[in-house]
């Protein structure tokens, strides 16, 4: 498989997990049905998982608080902190 046949299947992966239709992305990749099929069922089980965790936050997932940093780009802002 060449570097454009792999660039190709690449983004019909997130095509697919963008949960683009089939017909579309062999449309615009010109990838073969059977092939995108195929590879339609190797990425549903990471496209369920990420519906699972979609809508969750840092309490639900119970990990605790979450800092947030701006790189010290602003010393200013972290002033009244």
């Amino acid at each position: 498989m060449n570097n454009t046949e792999r660039a190709k299947v690449d983004v019909a992966r997130r095509m697919l997990k963008g949960k683009l239709p089939v017909e579309e992305v062999q449309q615009m990749t010109g990838l073969d049905m059977d092939f995108l099929k195929k590879l339609e069922e190797e990425v549903a089980p990471e496209v369920r998982e990420a519906k699972i965790l979609q809508g969750l936050d840092n309490t639900d997932l119970n990990i605790g608080e979450i800092l947030y940093d701006n790189y010290a780009t602003d010393e200013k802002a972290d002033e009244n902190y």
